[in-house]
């Protein structure tokens, strides 16, 4: 076992994602545009073409950032999935298994967050993560 973990592994990853500061809505507005540069810049890298050194130095920069900030995102808002997937505990899945799909929702919602619209992050990805744990339970029950 590795050195501060417990042999509850639902409770050594509560107290891994409690360490990630909470975001406010400006932040959020934030990080999702440093997300659309460098979803931006990835698509300028994958097309090539001629670009001089130091521009394409920037774009991977700015690509690199935009992966930073998709997992601070996603960091900071999974414990909006362990409270989302509290309330679908005892309905035949595992808490980690719900928690999983949640996750996955989540990763949706950060793809797809529209910070223009003017909706907090929290807001949007609520409805991603619920369906993606839904979707899972039911497909499991049909199993």
């Amino acid at each position: 076992m590795v050195a501060g973990a417990t042999a509850d592994p639902v409770k050594d990853y509560l107290k891994q994602i409690g360490k990630v500061p909470l975001l406010n809505a400006e932040m959020e507005v934030e990080l999702a545009k440093r997300i659309e540069a460098g979803l931006f810049s990835d698509e300028k890298l994958a097309k090539g073409g001629k670009i001089s050194t130091k521009i394409l130095e920037e774009l991977e920069w700015i690509a690199e950032d935009g992966r930073r900030a998709k997992n601070h995102l996603l960091e900071a808002n999974l414990r909006l999935v362990v409270s989302l997937a509290k309330r679908y505990t005892g309905r035949g899945m595992l808490f980690l298994d719900l928690i999983q799909e949640g996750n996955l929702g989540l990763i949706r919602a950060v793809e797809k967050f529209d910070y223009t619209k003017g909706y907090k992050f929290s807001t949007y990805a609520t409805w991603w993560i619920r369906q993606a744990i839904t979707r899972a339970m039911a497909d499991q029950a049909r199993t």
